[in-house]
């Protein structure tokens, strides 16, 4: 199974960018609802449609797409829908001493109906080597305290966490 999944990663296309684009609003929408300090902004679909373009003509990024296998009996034209995608970026941050190559793999979404096939963590091992691939040293991710799946996939790729990102609202009560 582990291959299979492999296999349904690939680059985003500009065909695939309608589709992508309904992926990461149901993936913010999600977060949202995970945790409601990451609230989904009115013009989130406009914002989406404009970056997911630029995103792909971005040197360091890297937009990868699940795609669904097509039942056994079914016609294949080329263009199997997409079940999930992986959003990843390679910079060089200077820290304090040295120029540092970080990989950041920024958002990771399976649709529901896809979950538990594996494409999950084809995403993750695809952008993982992809980075690594660019002179990734340090590999990074960042997940909402309450996304449990996420984490738990990153865990399993050997990510640790590092720091904890401690917040107090100021317009809370």
């Amino acid at each position: 199974m582990a291959s299979e999944a492999r296999s349904a990663v690939r680059a985003a296309r500009r065909s695939d960018l309608q589709a992508l684009a309904d992926l990461r609003m149901r993936y913010l929408g999600e977060v949202a609802h995970l945790e409601p300090r990451l609230r989904l902004m009115a013009d989130a679909r406009t914002r989406t449609e404009a970056a997911l373009p630029v995103w792909m003509g971005q040197e360091g990024r890297i937009l990868l797409v699940a795609e669904r296998a097509v039942p056994e009996g079914a016609e294949a034209d080329g263009s199997a829908p997409l079940a999930g995608f992986a959003n990843a970026l390679f910079k060089t941050v200077p820290p304090l001493l040295a120029k540092q190559h970080v990989g950041e793999i920024i958002e990771v979404y399976i649709s529901p109906d896809a979950r538990g096939l594996g494409l999950g963590k084809a995403l993750v091992d695809v952008a993982t080597e992809a980075l690594i691939g660019r002179g990734a040293e340090v590999l990074r991710s960042t997940v909402p305290v309450t996304a449990e799946a996420g984490q738990a996939q990153l865990d399993a790729a050997g990510y640790m966490p590092l720091e904890y990102l401690l917040e107090r609202r100021l317009d809370a009560n």
